[in-house]
């Protein structure tokens, strides 16, 4: 057994190592002196402050709160109850309680705290590991300015389905590009050292699967083969471990009829014997107490579910108080072995221990004075930047020319509330900026008429009278995500992703006008768009883009910065073609065009090609690829190409390597990603870009066994799904 090494008596890396035998021997120490009733309490989860916006440390205490704290029945809290309250409540627990176990607040921490950066969809859009990890340190931080020192992300769902409203929550439908970010958001919020006072942990959710529910309808059930699970959805996990996750949170759906918050294979198999995770499980928000009728019907009663959830490996049950009302009278009828209960501990003091709590259990009730949020709004600005996705810019409308009389149309044009997105749970200081502040502040002359909202009527006479008088028409389209009304986020699953209501009129009232225009879509999922990238001149994807979203929008559109963004989800031309993904298998009678026994719909375009594809993304200038190659070098494929910059622009390129094993014991996907790097290239100048894949990562899981690739494979250096030359390569020969 590995160890890791000791800093400041706590852990000084926190990853999925066995934690240090200095550390271990408090834990032991720690176990010997509680009771039972103090190991169940280091297992509950309560709620410690107000979810909603506002300032949480005005008013006294919850006495609730106070005496589950005191009497060391809550060793850990959720929600936002401020810096103040926060080391008030620490020091209750550390200097009031018989033993005095700190205890440790979590919150979700999504995509942004003090300033908020574009969605999690969005973000993985710009394909850049540094921008992830670097924006999490800033997550991190600004939640300790709060007492927050858990976060509930990043969150890992592969999601192939555009109905489902989470999707805006994670990285997109690839796990290849979904385990990299998961690294990289857990290295950012835990930094190398988790004690310091500046990283908070990071919690992996929702373990498994949860982007597969069924219809895309949230909380729905999963059925799902045991390939497809460690192929897809497994891999960002394992990913999120492997880089050091302290925490994992199981999800609230039943898969394959088990739910996943008692399911022995996924918490103890696989979690903690395959991916050798050492951390805690925390359940969901009251998923343990659903396990009953009339519900998942799993347990008859809760006192069942409890001793049901923690012996399947569940650690920590949040707030359906099964544990806390039920654990210790299940312990005690040898229901739930004490070793089982003294696991679950043990965990939960190895984060806390992790974190530093011990040694230094208050946060810093001055750490805000000294970070610089303008510092902090600029790199918010930055991500905005580059998550925004060119998808049609045609007679080159975009960037928008200097002297162009502009109108600016749609309630989202000037709407900063709008920009945050899903999970932004508290007002956030400072100046927002939406779509009209940042054009103006980049000089555009332009003109606000709302002319329509996202949902009401829309006045046609109002739309066609303010595009005549202009020279170019942006117009904002997509959906609202503010809590009383969203759109997107938890529960609010669409079954048509088409533009929500009467916004078409605007696209053929607009069309008919004869005015160029562009359309800028502020949304937190792909949307099935068809008539509007028909009719307009150029489509910027902008998502939810932040509280400097309208400055970063806007520095896109006029070119102060390139359209770097590329798509991390398909596009469908309709809501019924859902679920759409790239990297799917190809069935026996693959699509051709005019042959009626392939594989289609009759009422939707070819299945061979979305509205937009996994990987695309314009730039204000074109590149060409050119010798474009791929040779194996002993333990890696080497994959080389020329790519030009064709412009007189400087921009940048995502290239990217899909392979495709041609022949296996199962069929397999007809494209997968696995490699991609970012070239940036003056107009004119061509670079030799160069991926080095591991032959590891060509291999897969079938039948619980990894085999290795081998034999003939396909490949395509690109700059999305659908497009590259072909290449071939071979692995030890034809099977």
């Amino acid at each position: 057994m590995k160890h890791l090494t000791i800093a400041c008596a706590v852990l000084a890396c926190a990853c999925a190592d066995a934690a240090a035998p200095a550390i271990e021997k408090r834990i032991d120490a720690l176990l010997a002196r509680m009771t039972l009733e103090e190991k169940v309490g280091q297992l509950v989860q309560i709620g410690s402050g107000d979810f909603a916006s506002g300032d949480v440390e005005k008013g006294p205490l919850d006495s609730h709160v106070v005496n589950a704290v005191v009497r060391g029945e809550a060793g850990l809290l959720i929600s936002c109850c401020g810096i103040k309250k926060y080391n008030q409540l620490q020091k209750m627990a550390v200097e009031e309680s018989r033993l005095g176990i700190p205890i440790m607040l979590g919150h979700d921490v999504i995509h942004g705290c003090r300033t908020v950066a574009p969605i999690p969809l969005g973000l993985s859009c710009a394909w850049d590991e540094d921008l992830w990890r670097g924006l999490a340190e800033t997550f991190a931080v600004e939640a300790r300015t709060r007492g927050i020192d858990w976060t509930f992300a990043p969150m890992l769902d592969v999601s192939r389905d555009a109905r489902w409203g989470r999707i805006a929550e994670c990285a997109g439908q690839d796990p290849f590009l979904a385990s990299r970010y998961a690294a990289s958001m857990v290295r950012g919020f835990q930094g190398d050292n988790p004690a310091d006072g500046r990283h908070v942990a990071a919690c992996l959710k929702h373990y498994v699967a949860y982007g597969a529910c069924e219809g895309g309808r949230d909380y729905n059930t999963v059925e799902l083969s045991d390939d497809t699970l460690r192929n897809v959805y497994l891999p960002p996990f394992e990913a999120g471990v492997r880089a050091g996750a302290l925490t994992v949170m199981p999800a609230f759906h039943v898969m394959n009829g088990l739910p996943c918050s008692a399911n022995p294979y996924l918490l103890r198999t696989t979690l903690r014997g395959r991916f050798g995770f050492e951390g805690m499980t925390v359940s969901d928000w009251g998923s343990v107490g659903e396990l009953v009728p009339p519900r998942h019907g799993m347990y008859a009663n809760l006192a069942d579910a409890a001793a049901g959830a923690i012996n399947a490996g569940m650690d920590v049950d949040m707030m359906s108080n099964a544990y806390r009302r039920h654990l210790v009278e299940r312990v005690k009828a040898g229901v739930v072995k004490a070793n089982v209960l003294d696991e679950a501990v043990r965990h939960v003091l190895r984060v806390k221990f992790a974190l530093g709590l011990f040694e230094h259990p208050y946060a810093d009730e001055k750490l805000l004075e000294k970070l610089d949020l303008k510092k902090h709004a600029e790199q918010m600005r930055v991500a905005a930047q580059r998550s925004v996705v060119l998808l049609k810019n045609e007679k080159r409308t975009l960037p928008l020319k200097r002297g162009t009389r502009v109108v600016l149309m749609g309630e989202l044009g000037d709407n900063p509330s709008e920009m945050l997105g899903t999970w932004q749970t508290w007002d956030v200081p400072g100046e927002n900026a939406a779509l009209l502040a940042g054009l103006r502040a980049d000089g555009v002359d332009v003109v606000y008429a709302p002319c329509y909202t996202m949902t009401g009527a829309v006045d046609v006479v109002a739309v066609t009278a303010a595009a005549t008088n202009a020279d170019l028409v942006v117009a904002t389209f997509g959906e609202l995500c503010g809590w009383a009304a969203a759109m997107n986020g938890e529960n609010t699953s669409r079954a048509d992703i088409g533009l929500p209501g009467e916004q078409d009129k605007v696209v053929e009232a607009l069309r008919a006008t004869g005015r160029p225009f562009v359309a800028v879509l502020f949304n937190g999922r792909p949307l099935a768009i068809p008539e509007l990238a028909d009719a307009c001149d150029a489509l910027v994807e902008a998502w939810n883009p932040g509280s400097s979203g309208g400055w970063g929008v806007a520095d896109v559109m006029t070119g102060l910065a390139e359209p770097t963004g590329r798509l991390t989800v398909d596009f469908p031309h309709k809501t019924g073609e859902c679920p759409l993904y790239y990297n799917r298998l190809e069935t026996g009678r693959p699509w051709v065009d005019g042959d009626r026994w392939t594989t289609r719909y009759v009422d939707a375009p070819s299945p061979g090609r979305s509205l937009f594809s996994f990987g695309f993304g314009l730039s204000y200038t074109t590149f060409a690829y050119a010798n474009e190659k791929a040779a194996v070098d002993g333990d890696k494929v080497v994959f080389t190409a020329d790519v030009t910059n064709l412009g007189g622009r400087t921009g940048e390129e995502v290239v990217q390597v899909y392979v495709r094993d041609v022949v296996a014991c199962v069929s397999r996907p007809r494209r997968e990603l696995k490699g991609w790097q970012r070239v940036k290239l003056v107009g004119g100048e061509t670079k030799s870009v160069r991926i080095e894949v591991p032959v590891s990562r060509l291999g897969f899981w079938h039948a619980g066994t990894r085999v290795a690739g081998e034999g003939e494979f396909n490949a395509w250096i690109a700059p999305d799904s659908d497009r590259g030359r072909l290449l071939t390569f071979n692995l030890g020969g034809a099977r």
